[in-house]
């Protein structure tokens, strides 16, 4: 029995270890597990500017999305994204950057569409539609018809649309973000940062944003979660 005895010990001890390992990554996992600490985000290209943001610039914690409309994914994380948005208020930022895949058909014009339409100030209004009416215009005969009818339900002058399609502006703001797609070595969409680190959780939920958001270092002082300096 006693020869046995040393080896006892040994599997106890690392049961332990490895049952207090296991409860100490699932208390990282709620709040900073999902996330991965990059520097890249600081030495990445600017990006089109104004970006196009939701909520304040200094808003505690700031979201940044690579997105394509076109992309699945993209389209199921968008309803999800708008109400984390709406829950959080001002204390949360989003901004979306253009990321429109070379494999998808039709994600450049939407990505055109939804530029044209921040010329005239109604980016958002354009990117909701382009989500929610997704199969509408991925699917019509025309795909600038109908992306020029969208523009037209919310209120675009739509001669200046269509001509806006194409315009300098719109392509020197999708290089701009093409800049920092590849800048950043992104390569998948939807990408999302959180005050400057990558959310690498996939499918992204409601519940990974939620446990992101709160658990996110504050982006200038880093010395406290967002959690913390709620409570």
């Amino acid at each position: 029995m006693k020869r046995y005895l040393p080896f006892a010990i040994i599997l106890g001890v690392f049961l332990i270890a490895t049952g207090a390992g296991i409860e100490l990554y699932r208390n990282h996992d709620q709040s900073f597990g999902v996330l991965v600490p990059t520097g890249k985000l600081a030495f990445g290209k600017p990006g089109a500017e104004p970006p196009h943001m939701r909520g304040p610039v200094k808003a505690p914690v700031a979201l940044e999305e690579f997105g394509d409309f076109e992309c699945v994914p993209c389209s199921v994380l968008f309803p999800i994204l708008k109400k984390v948005k709406a829950d959080y208020g001002d204390t949360v930022s989003v901004t979306f950057r253009e990321y429109p895949l070379d494999q998808h058909t039709h994600a450049i014009d939407g990505a055109r569409a939804a530029e044209a339409a921040g010329l005239q100030g109604h980016f958002w209004e354009m990117h909701d539609s382009l989500y929610e009416n997704r199969l509408v215009w991925l699917n019509a005969d025309n795909t600038r018809a109908a992306l020029a009818s969208l523009a037209e339900k919310i209120g675009l002058d739509i001669d200046r649309f269509k001509t806006d399609l194409d315009a300098v502006e719109v392509t020197k703001r999708l290089a701009a973000d093409r800049a920092r797609v590849d800048s950043l070595e992104l390569d998948r969409t939807p990408s999302v940062f959180v005050n400057g680190d990558r959310l690498t959780t996939r499918p992204i939920t409601s519940e990974i944003l939620h446990a992101a958001i709160d658990g996110a270092p504050l982006a200038k002082s880093g010395k406290f979660t967002f959690s913390e300096l709620r409570s």
